[in-house]
Parts: structure tokens; sequence; C-alpha cells
């Protein structure tokens, strides 16, 4: 069995993946972070262990990596570098104080991660590369797409559809009934009660509106 587990970026979500995966696993042992900036990181420091810092994409053989980067565009570069480099995406990491409540119906893609205390109902579809961070719930028959992010405390009621690369800030709420169009930010503490169907924008506010174009 694999027992080495790369973490792609090495920022302070990455330090707060690691704790996650070592409370809720033991199938991981070893830990390669990669962060392939020009900032002269090459080792992390975490629980009195010193673990390697790729910053070239070079590895001695294929290993599985999970997400820990926020913003779905940095996140979407990253995976498709990790596949080129031979690199497959792992098993979503569940912590065990995460409730899912029906496992028969609810789906989970590779490479992401769900938080502490997260709560998926029933008929809930989490795509690849989605992460789910502290304290989020998400409702009945809901989906996120590839590379998207909810931040601590989002809370997403039942029939959402959300798009692709969708980043959802701290203690936003989205009611139910509504979708969500790709390539979408959306601010903190933001309440979604419309459908969002323009895209590469960022939406914040009570109730959220469009106020800039992504970039």
């Amino acid at each position: 069995m694999n027992n080495t587990l790369v973490i792609l970026g090495a920022a302070s979500l990455a330090r707060e993946f690691y704790f996650h995966i070592i409370e809720s696993t033991n199938q991981y042992t070893n830990f390669i972070f990669v962060n392939d900036l020009d900032d002269n990181q090459h080792e992390m420091l975490l629980n009195n262990t010193i673990y390697k810092v790729n910053k070239n994409w070079k590895f001695n053989k294929s290993y599985p990596f999970i997400v820990a980067i926020g913003n779905p565009f940095i996140k979407e570069k990253q995976v498709i570098k990790a596949l080129k480099a031979g690199l497959y995406p792992a098993e979503t990491i569940i912590h065990h104080r995460a409730l899912i409540q029906d496992k028969n119906t609810n789906k989970i893609g590779k490479g992401g991660l769900i938080s502490p205390n997260c709560i998926l109902t029933t008929n809930v579809t989490l795509e690849d590369y989605v992460i789910l961070n502290l304290a989020t719930t998400v409702g009945h028959d809901t989906c996120l797409g590839k590379f998207s992010t909810a931040n601590p405390g989002t809370f997403i009621s039942g029939f959402v559809n959300i798009g692709s690369k969708v980043e959802i800030g701290t203690g936003a709420s989205i009611r139910d009934n509504i979708n969500i169009c790709d390539n979408t930010l959306i601010g903190a503490q933001s309440a979604i009660v419309k459908h969002i169907e323009e895209p590469n924008g960022i939406y914040a506010g009570v109730p959220a509106k469009r106020i800039k174009e992504i970039g």
C-alpha cells in the first residue's frame, strides 16, 4: 500500500489539512507538500517532523494527491501539473468528525477533503477536487462541481446546483433551488437568493449581487 500522500499546496490551508488527515486516517505516514513558487520554501515542520516541499514536479514514483488550495483557478492549474507529473488523485479524505448521513446516495469524487463538523445529508454529489472547509453544511439533492471550495461556515440548502470552479466565502448561505454557474466567487457572509447565471464574476452582499469581474 502506498503510504505517501502528496498535498498540493504548502501554505496555511495545507498545514490545516495535514492535521485533519492524521486525525482521520492512518493510511498515510509520509507527506510531500508541493509549492512550485520561487520562494525558497523547501521544508515544512509539523509535529516535530520535517517534510519535503517539492518545487519541480519530479517524483521518484507515482503517488496519490489531494488539493489544499482554496482558489479554484489555482487549484485547477496545480491539478493539471500533478497529473502530467504522473500523480493520481487520492480518495477524498473525510474527517472523522464530519457527518455523511446517507452513504448510499451521497457521491464523493476524488482529490478533495471534507473538514471537521461538515454535514452532508442525502443525495449530495461532490465532484473531484472539492474542498468543504470547517462546519459546512450541504443539503439534500445538491451538487458541487469540480475544483469548487466552500469556506468555513458555509450553508447550502437543498436542490442547489453549483458549477465548477466556484469558491464560496466564509459564512455565506445559499437558499434552496438555486443554480450557480461555473467560474464564480461568492463573498463572505453573502446570501444567494437568486440564480447566478453570468460567469467570471464576484458576487457579494445580502442579497448577493455581482460587484465586479474576476481578475
